[in-house]
């Protein structure tokens, strides 16, 4: 049986449209939200809507680097946002997320004594159930690939081959072939079906915001259709996965 999640960061206002994308299709989510960091951030109201299909976690309060600040900095976003989400929605807020996967021992320390459950990177190439539930790895990003793009029609030529370059390795070990790298939906398809077969886990993450500004709607609604149709797979929130 093959656990399906997925993940979503920073908490924008594309977030509802997402949200109901993935109930269309049956799939969990877990949004990860900040309450100072999106300039149009998700409403209170609609952070409620989301939850009610949804797993909402935390995101810290402003999206900093958490290993550049002091101990007491790191508890006050950490804390923080565990504490404002759960004002939000009368309940218990369990996951926690890295912003942009960065992180030390101190802040996983800092994470657990929050109270959470688990606490998610940006690591990609999962498949295997986790064996740390503070450190929940994922298995593909919805971003551009095989080229960098600057919006939905340009591509930012500087770092042309730069999603190629970083991902490769990590799609590779998976077994994923070069000719499935020659979009981000073949790549991901191929990169399920690979999970599907041989692995436990299959974790797609990303940003609404980029899904919009990169226009990747039609791309994910077609995987998110893809993943439906598997009848050996259960839907589960980040929580649902951890060890």
């Amino acid at each position: 049986m093959l656990n399906i999640t997925t993940s979503w960061d920073d908490g924008d206002i594309f977030d509802v449209r997402l949200s109901e994308m993935l109930s269309r299709h049956g799939i969990k989510g877990t949004f990860y939200i900040t309450k100072h960091y999106r300039p149009e951030r998700v409403s209170d109201t609609d952070i409620r809507t989301i939850a009610k299909h949804h797993e909402i976690g935390a995101h810290t309060l402003t999206h900093p680097d958490l290993r550049e600040r002091s101990l007491t900095e790191k508890k006050d976003e950490i804390q923080g946002s565990k504490q404002w989400l759960e004002e939000i929605l009368g309940s218990r807020v369990k996951m926690f997320c890295y912003p942009k996967g960065l992180y030390d021992d101190e802040t996983v320390s800092a994470v657990k004594d929050a109270g959470f459950l688990g606490s998610r990177t940006t690591r990609l190439g999962l498949i295997d159930s986790p064996s740390d539930p503070f450190r929940l790895d994922t298995t593909i990003q919805v971003y551009p690939f095989p080229f960098r793009k600057l919006n939905e029609r340009n591509y930012y030529v500087g770092k042309l081959l730069q999603p190629y370059a970083q991902r490769t390795s990590a799609l590779r070990a998976l077994g994923v072939s070069t000719l499935s790298m020659r979009s981000w939906l073949a790549m991901a398809k191929s990169t399920f079906d690979i999970a599907k077969q041989h692995g436990d886990v299959f974790h797609l993450w990303g940003h609404s915001w980029e899904i919009e500004k990169y226009n990747m709607w039609d791309d994910l609604e077609n995987l998110l259709t893809y993943m439906n149709a598997c009848k050996e797979c259960r839907f589960v929130t980040n929580s649902e996965l951890l060890p």
